[in-house]
């Protein structure tokens, strides 16, 4: 008869030994416990956990954060438990973005990371700062009897039971300064063995003498079993990394680390000048680990690519919000798609011996084990969420906007800390226009920033509340005032976004209600000082006029970003982080056929820019839907039903015609 019974659930993080096939009673009663320290009415919350249910205490967050990151230094997690954090924190959590199914998700964190509950409680009283100290320990023990997890979490429990046991220590933690409290982690508190499996909280020096060690180790292993291409050699080995991570030369501070080895990184550097393909690379690598897979080496070629991939992560500055490498270094993809083939049948009259770890069924066009694996159309990495400032890196473009956003925070930062000193704050009103076309993320940025600001204390609810024309005119005397009154009150703590401010002051009309509107606001802008942040959005020449209708206008709003239109490329690079987003495959045909739709420059004055995308791949997903309901339900692949195809993306039904007039582009 056949199994009814419910399939395990696997956490398979890459570097360790097997999966772990996680009990539903070990995830009940960690939900069980995040749930009792909810009703705890003494739990510390602080209140600034964006994505997250209002009153969530520290300890869910805190278990959120660490979860990932106690499978190991930039660990690559894998299986349907490879979003762990969601998993554990479903109750409290609600992202903007969900990764479901078996695929696989890398984590990178600061190097300071156990310690986000203490620096957390910064702003608390001391007895805060304590309950915050020791509640980093509970969250982190409740790990400790995962196995992908244990090693880590028992060492960094051990690590906080010596601190709480210490007056000296313990006191520190409380009255101290974080920097101060972040030397004494790097340098004092871990015994040897518990830095050498959390090696990361020695630093970013430590932790890329870790990587590259590791990667040396490891590499010299499986190279030594399985005979590989020219990068048998560490040096080579390296280099090519370093080139198809993006970077030219081999950074400063892995020169330091492998000391007189350094020079045989660049001269093999030098020589991949004569010619260097990434892809291609990556291809014979693939093939390489595929034939370690077949000859009974899955365990080495697994910690290979767990070291690759912290090596590559490292060396693209990920962990400091530097760009992802591309492509994937290594192909995790690829590699992937080499552990889920199923194993050859064993021709005995016997039942076939299943594999320990049950994989997703097998795609029925998935090419034949001696096919190569890089004909097959590339499954993108899913995207997650990882606060704003994250989400704000992820955007496509916008580099003049992000380094403007990047200032702001700096600047609140440092007068944040000037008051901590008793110094005067240089406080500059916050009021900003925006200026652009449609669909430039203008109204994205508004809704990111709300966040920051809420994060960073300078908000209290960092809410957004989307006005134009219509919610704050009305439509006889004596109602402007009161709707526009509403809208502002409505607003307060977070983010009042005026979406087309021009229309307010409509041109040649000197009665119009809307200058009434303006009035309101400005007046309501100096009540309510510090209380709102408004943001006034629309092109650039009817911003201008607008700015000039109002002599208060300009000193109220100090700060001017200016959204660029996107170019074709940018535009096709949205089109995939919005698939990847809906979960969707993709082929460079796809994408050649995204490319051919997009109009030429120059568009209109109105095309959509970003909105035209979402358009586009909404009609693709239905378009794939279409083409679907032709075919039997029952023969449907899961790769079937995420894999977009070229002649899904067509123009579409519901765009507005200006999206396609040729028109002189406004100004």
């Amino acid at each position: 008869m056949p199994d009814h019974s419910p399939r395990p659930r696997v956490l398979d993080v890459l570097g360790a030994d097997e999966p772990w096939e996680v009990p539903d009673e070990w995830v009940d009663g960690f939900r069980g416990q995040l749930r009792a320290w909810a009703g705890e009415p003494g739990a510390l919350r602080p209140g600034v956990f964006p994505e997250f249910v209002e009153g969530t205490p520290a300890a869910v967050w805190l278990a959120h954060q660490v979860a990932p990151l106690l499978a190991g230094w930039i660990p690559v997690l894998q299986g349907e438990y490879a979003d762990l954090a969601a998993v554990l924190t479903r109750d409290f959590h609600r992202p903007a973005v969900r990764f479901g199914g078996a695929g696989y998700v890398v984590r990178v964190a600061a190097t300071d990371w156990p310690l986000q509950a203490v620096s957390g409680a910064r702003g608390f009283p001391e007895d805060a700062r304590l309950q915050a100290l020791r509640l980093s320990r509970d969250v982190v023990s409740l790990f400790a009897d995962a196995p992908p997890l244990a090693a880590r979490a028992r060492a960094l429990t051990a690590a906080f039971d010596r601190v709480l046991a210490d007056r000296e220590a313990t006191r520190m933690h409380v009255a101290a300064d974080y920097d101060t409290i972040e030397q004494f982690w790097r340098t004092a508190v871990l015994s040897d063995a518990e830095r050498a499996v959390l090696p990361e909280l020695g630093g970013p020096s430590a932790a890329m003498k870790y990587s590259l060690d590791t990667l040396r180790d490891v590499h010299g292993k499986l190279s030594a079993v399985v005979a590989g291409d020219e990068t048998r050699d560490f040096a080579q080995l390296l280099a090519r990394v370093i080139r198809a991570t993006g970077l030219r030369g081999q950074p400063a501070a892995v020169g330091q680390i492998l000391g007189v080895a350094g020079w045989d990184v660049e001269y093999a550097i030098a020589d991949l000048e004569r010619g260097f393909d990434p892809r291609v690379w990556l291809a014979r690598t693939t093939d390489w680990l595929g034939r370690a897979i077949a000859e009974d080496q899955e365990a080495l070629a697994r910690s290979w690519v767990a070291a690759a991939t912290r090596v590559s992560v490292q060396l693209a500055g990920v962990p400091d919000r530097g760009a992802w490498p591309d492509p994937e270094v290594p192909d995790l993809g690829a590699f992937f798609r080499l552990l889920q083939r199923p194993a050859p049948v064993v021709p005995e009259p016997v039942e076939v011996i299943e594999p320990l770890v049950e994989q997703p069924e097998p795609v029925v066009d998935e090419p034949v084990a001696d096919e190569p694996v890089v004909e097959e159309p590339p499954i993108p990495a899913p995207v997650m969420s990882d606060g704003p400032l994250a989400e704000l890196d992820a955007l496509v473009g916008l580099e003049s906007v992000k380094d403007a956003v990047r200032r702001m925070v700096a600047e609140i930062k440092t007068n944040q800390r000037r008051q901590e000193f008793g110094l005067p704050a240089q406080e500059r009103a916050r009021h900003m226009v925006f200026v652009g076309k449609p669909g430039t993320a203008k109204t994205t940025i508004a809704r990111l920033l709300a966040r920051i600001y809420k994060e960073l204390g300078v908000l209290e609810s960092g809410h957004v509340v989307e006005v134009d024309r219509s919610d704050l005119v009305g439509p006889t005397v004596g109602t402007t005032a009161p709707m526009t009154a509403a809208k502002f009150r409505e607003a307060l703590g977070g983010v009042l976004f005026v979406d087309e401010a021009y229309t307010l002051v409509p041109e040649n009309a000197p009665g119009d209600f809307g200058l009434e509107a303006v009035a309101t606001i400005l007046k309501m802008m100096e009540d309510h000082r510090d209380k709102c942040v408004v943001i006034v959005a629309g092109y650039h020449r009817e911003m201008q006029r607008f700015m000039e209708s109002n002599t208060g206008l300009q000193s109220r709003f100090p700060k001017l970003l200016s959204f660029s239109e996107y170019d074709t490329d940018q535009l096709v690079a949205i089109f995939e982080l919005q698939a990847r987003q809906q979960g969707m495959i993709y082929t460079q045909a796809v994408l050649d056929r995204v490319r051919r739709v997009i109009p030429p420059a120059p568009r209109g004055h109105n095309f959509g820019n970003g909105r035209f995308i979402r358009n586009l791949l909404e009609e693709a997903i239905s378009n794939q839907a279409t083409r679907l309901a032709l075919r039997d339900p029952s023969t449907l692949t899961e790769r079937d039903l995420r894999e977009l195809l070229p002649e899904d993306v067509k123009p579409a039904a519901s765009m507005r015609a200006e999206d396609y007039l040729l028109q002189k582009p406004g100004t």
